[in-house]
């Protein structure tokens, strides 16, 4: 978050136990909170460290793990990027380390925080919001965990030696039961506003229980919660689908941009979000970004299922004119964007390097609230009016027309219109990080083996990649921990 640069040694040295390969040697000390936690300057310093490793999540691999995995978007096939598309992966597969460990240094950080709150003083208002946003945040790293790994150890209290170290796994259900728990508490004890860029509010903690009962199938509720958040008018869609990704437009969009990692322009401040570059194809800089790789790219056949009236589709683009005049099309195999469409979304030219750009990077926006609502209205009671206004106002946005044109219409049978919403949460959400675990979530991910391209021809997508592996390097140090099943 862009005010979250505070880290202190203490917080740190906690979360590195997550992230260290080897626990079998003699430890010296472990955290100690006897001289931390007195005075609210050091709530506040635990809690930005609480934050922190979601900006590392989402530094690559929070989009590229699900990203590359999906149907919309494949990478350059350098470092072993391919290897997730191609899903011709194991246990040792390098983005899945850092996944694991921001998660679990957020939630360790967290713990830490919680478990030592009685012993600050300071104004007991603002001591309750903090532990709500802690709750929030360990919430949102668990659902992280659960929506990649399925059945993960849940950590409530902090570690304190090497025996805490070992845990087994909990069943996935039992993990969305525990955040749920954290988000009932945030939601209860959040502050209904606030001018702190990046922290949640009562009604953010509404909005992510809709998608987490959506998850856990508890659709009646998910429906309910969706409701509540459309209902609080906190939240709304910006007119523009277009404009929601200037990031010198990032402050009214608001509005819309429920939660996002926040990242930014100014120098030395934290650790960056390079999508830009990776989106920006070779020889455009710096018309989309000021350093670009071309590392990412849009499969053709996704671009071409939008309709040309649909304003998303202008979110990508499968030509483009270089800083030196010269037009450059899809040309021939081995060209610059042969075969593919680059994407838009997130272009910063205004950015002062490729880790340095004002782009958020979406987790919950309330775009996705409406179509939660009216999947789990639909799956809950049947294709109802309100399921139908909800999907339906995204589509009109998509269109910009105040008519009924491009309306899902009435009738449609109830496996029809969850199809339908599925089809307008990936162009929706396109390249948010979403769609794999839309596929997932539904049984439907075995079907990315059919979006292939000359790039990739064949992908090896088995039952077993319903979850990814745990980290080898997890398993290796934590003997209670059993690999998932098929690796």
């Amino acid at each position: 978050m862009k005010n979250l640069k505070i880290f202190t040694p203490f917080i740190i040295g906690l979360s590195i136990i997550f992230g260290c390969s080897d626990l079998k040697e003699q430890p010296f000390s472990f955290f100690s909170p006897d001289q931390f936690y007195k005075t609210s300057s050091d709530a506040e310093a635990a809690l930005n460290a609480v934050y922190g490793p979601l900006n590392g999540l989402y530094g690559r691999e929070g989009w590229q793990v699900p990203d590359y995995s999906a149907d919309q978007m494949f990478p350059r096939a350098v470092v072993s990027r391919d290897l997730l598309t191609t899903f011709n992966y194991d246990a040792t597969l390098a983005f899945l380390g850092p996944y694991w460990s921001n998660c679990y240094s957020g939630i360790s950080n967290a713990n830490a925080l919680l478990a030592n709150m009685a012993s600050v003083n300071m104004d007991a208002t603002r001591k309750k919001q903090i532990e709500a946003e802690a709750k929030f945040m360990r919430a949102l790293y668990y659902f992280h965990l659960a929506k990649n790994f399925g059945d993960v150890p849940v950590r409530k209290l902090p570690v304190l030696g090497v025996n805490d170290t070992e845990i087994a796994k909990s069943p996935v259900k039992d993990v969305y039961k525990f955040i749920i728990e954290d988000l009932l508490f945030a939601e209860a004890n959040l502050p209904a506003s606030t001018s702190v860029k990046g922290r949640p509010i009562n009604m953010t903690a509404t909005a992510l229980l809709a998608k987490i009962y959506l998850y856990n199938e508890e659709y009646a509720n998910a429906s309910s919660y969706a409701k509540k958040a459309i209902d609080s008018k906190v939240y709304d869609l910006m007119p523009d689908v277009v404009s929601l990704w200037d990031p010198n437009k990032e402050d009214a969009n608001r509005k819309e941009m429920i939660f996002a990692v926040e990242y930014t322009r100014v120098p030395n401040t934290r650790a960056g979000m390079d999508i830009a570059a990776f989106n920006a194809p070779a020889g455009s800089a710096p018309k989309f970004c000021p350093v670009v790789y071309g590392s990412q790219f849009a499969y053709i056949n996704f671009y071409k299922s939008f309709d040309s009236n649909d304003l998303r589709k202008k979110l990508m683009d499968t030509s483009f004119v270089d800083p030196k005049g010269v037009y450059v099309g899809q040309g021939k195999p081995g060209g610059v964007i042969y075969d593919r469409a680059f994407i838009r979304k997130y272009e910063d030219p205004q950015g002062t390097g490729a880790n340095q750009l004002e782009n958020n990077f979406p987790i919950l926006r309330y775009a996705d609230v409406l179509l939660i609502h009216a999947e789990a209205e639909a799956r809950s009671k049947g294709v109802t009016a309100d399921a139908l206004l909800s999907i339906n106002k995204v589509r009109r946005r998509a269109y910009n027309t105040s008519t009924d044109k491009y309306d899902v219409a009435a009738g449609v049978s109830t496996n029809s219109f969850i199809d339908l919403i599925l089809e307008e949460r990936s162009k929706e959400l396109c390249f948010e990080a979403d769609r794999w675990y839309d596929l997932t979530r539904t049984g439907k991910f075995i079907n990315v083996a059919n979006q292939l391209n000359s790039y990739y021809p064949k992908r090896l997508v088995a039952q077993k990649n319903r979850w990814f592996p745990i980290p080898a390097s997890e398993i290796q140090v934590n003997s209670k921990l059993m690999q998932n099943t098929g690796w």
